[in-house]
């Protein structure tokens, strides 16, 4: 076998939690190649969970090939874990991520690093500066910094749907919330959204959660290769989070974006960024016999 998946050991297997199974994925590198830890990635939510799966493989093959095994697991309510989406909560979520980081811990290397996609930043994120480990490097792939706007974005799924049923009672974003707000789930796309749910994600913001000093964080972003540099928003997000004592670098990547489109597309370029990022701290003395 050649490339990328010669070096990559792939075992499926259910971690167990106090509320229940959560599926999960080990990419771990062939026995040739020596280990030198493990990563975590935090999921993006709903649909861009399915739409990032193929880039999610294609990087966990990338790292294997440089010595680092990576761990996906489905939240609680998504994916194959146990659970309906009715019963998805940030706060199980953040348990997830708990179960998830001491199964990596038992493991030789444990994990050097927390890996959030899109919202999964910010679940990342408050995980990261929750349990105030420097020693842990974040990994935000094209991060979500307001959690309002995002969850507002995804209702706007079900006006989008309903737009050609002039027989149904015309509806806004505002008053989905006040449905949410009454304590009554919203279906979008086929996801029922619990209130309780919908409300931390209202409130959850990248720039709420201070990391500890020392950190090291690789901020990924799309840019098209004409601008090659991050957006205004990010930007001025970064001009004050994530404070000083943190060792933030951006990159950003041209290519589609992965998380947005139905098909399957991949962005290599990204891929190639974030193996360089980690090749790259992991071989720095301070980091290089960091693990276990």
């Amino acid at each position: 076998m050649h490339g990328p998946e010669a070096t990559v050991i792939t075992q499926p297997f259910f971690l167990d939690t106090p509320a229940g199974a959560l599926f999960a994925v080990h990419h771990a590198p062939a026995a040739a190649v020596p280990l030198q830890g493990h990563v975590l990635c935090v999921l993006p939510f709903n649909e861009e969970m399915n739409r990032c799966r193929s880039m999610v493989t294609r990087q966990a093959a990338a790292w294997a090939a440089i010595g680092f095994g990576t761990l996906v697991v489905d939240p609680l309510g998504t994916g194959d874990s146990a659970g309906d989406f009715a019963e998805a909560r940030w706060s199980a979520w953040l348990d997830g991520i708990d179960a998830a980081h001491r199964w990596l811990a038992a493991l030789p290397g444990g994990c050097r690093v927390l890996w959030g996609i899109r919202l999964g930043a910010i679940l990342a994120t408050e995980w990261h500066a929750r349990h105030a480990d420097a020693g842990t490097a974040l990994l935000l792939w094209q991060p979500v910094s307001d959690g309002k706007t995002h969850l507002t974005q995804f209702l706007r799924v079900r006006i989008a749907a309903q737009i050609d049923r002039p027989d149904l009672p015309k509806e806004t974003t505002a008053s989905m919330r006040e449905v949410l707000a009454a304590g009554t789930a919203v279906e979008v796309a086929g996801y029922a959204l619990h209130p309780a749910l919908t409300q931390a994600i209202d409130n959850a913001r990248l720039d709420s959660h201070r990391l500890a000093e020392g950190t090291n964080m690789l901020w990924l972003e799309n840019a098209p290769v004409d601008k090659a540099e991050p957006s205004p928003g990010t930007k001025a997000l970064l001009a004050r989070w994530p404070g000083a004592g943190v060792a933030c670098e951006v990159r950003t990547f041209d290519g589609p974006a992965f998380w947005q489109v139905h098909e399957r597309v991949l962005a290599p370029e990204a891929v190639a960024c974030s193996t360089d990022w980690l090749r790259t701290w992991a071989a720095e003395p301070a980091n290089a016999g960091a693990h276990p």
